[in-house]
C-alpha cells in the first residue's frame, strides 16, 4: 500500500508542480526500502518506473563482459533515476544498487507521463534534471581523463566538504573503500595507498570511516 507521506515536492524532477499532484503520484506508488548492497534494478531490465531516492545513497553502473564495474553516478537523495527509459520505453541502461539503506518511491511509468503530459511545468524539471545529468557525466570524464588518481581523491574530498573546505573539515565515507574506488576508477589497493601517502604527508588525517582535512592548499594544487 502506498505511504500518506511523501517527499516528492523536495525532488528537482517534480519542483514546482502543485500538491494535489504530487499527491496523487504518491497515491499511486509503492514505497520499498532496501539494505546496504541491494540491487534495484539491473541492466536491461524493463523502465516500468521511475525511482526516486527519499533516503540514502545509490550507486549506477555499469559492468563489462568481465564483470568489472564502471561506476557512472553517486545519487544522494532526494533525487529520482530511470527518467530516461521512461521516456523512450526501452531498457535499462544501467544497474541501480543500494550504497547505503535506502528509501525509495516506485512511481508507474503511466503516472509518470501522464503527469509529463497534464503538467507542462514537469517538463522544466525534468530538462533541468537531465541538463545536470549531463554536466554531471561530462565533469566525471573531464576529471577520469584530465586528472591521476591522487587529484580525483583531492576533488572528491573538496566536493564533500562543499568545495570551501577549510583545514579541521571532516568528511565522512558513507561507502567501502571498494565503493569508492570504484567509484573513483581505481583498485581499492591503490586507493588505500594514496590515502595513507595524504595522510603521511600530513594533507588529511584517517580516522576509520572519517576523514580530516589538514592542508586544504595542498588538495586543491593537484587539481592543477
Amino acid at each position: 500500500m502506498p505511504e500518506a507521506t511523501h517527499h516528492l515536492g523536495t525532488v528537482p524532477l517534480f519542483a514546482g508542480l502543485p500538491t494535489v499532484v504530487l499527491d496523487q503520484l504518491a497515491a499511486g506508488s509503492r514505497v520499498r526500502h532496501y539494505p546496504r548492497g541491494q540491487i534495484l534494478v539491473s541492466e536491461g531490465d524493463p523502465g516500468d518506473h521511475l525511482i526516486v531516492l527519499e533516503e540514502g545513497q545509490l550507486r549506477v553502473s555499469r559492468f563489462s563482459a568481465a564483470g568489472v564495474e564502471a561506476v557512472l553516478a553517486v545519487i544522494d537523495a532526494p533525487a529520482a533515476l530511470g527518467e530516461l527509459a521512461l521516456l523512450d520505453g526501452q531498457p535499462r541502461d544501467a544497474t541501480i544498487t543500494a550504497q547505503q539503506p535506502v528509501s525509495v518511491r516506485l512511481v508507474p511509468r503511466s503516472a509518470f507521463l501522464a503527469v509529463m503530459r497534464s503538467e507542462p511545468r514537469m517538463m522544466e524539471g525534468l530538462l533541468a534534471t537531465l541538463a545536470a545529468m549531463v554536466r554531471a557525466a561530462n565533469a566525471r570524464h573531464a576529471d577520469l581523463l584530465g586528472l591521476d588518481l591522487p587529484g580525483r581523491l583531492a576533488r572528491w574530498l573538496l566536493r564533500r566538504a562543499g568545495d570551501g573546505g577549510t583545514a579541521g573539515t571532516t568528511v565522512t565515507m558513507k561507502q567501502s573503500q571498494s565503493e569508492l574506488a570504484a567509484e573513483l576508477g581505481a583498485t581499492r589497493s591503490t586507493l588505500n595507498r594514496v590515502l595513507h601517502d595524504f595522510e603521511g604527508q600530513g594533507i588529511i588525517k584517517l580516522d576509520g570511516s572519517t576523514i580530516t582535512l589538514r592542508k586544504v592548499e595542498r588538495l586543491r594544487d593537484l587539481l592543477t
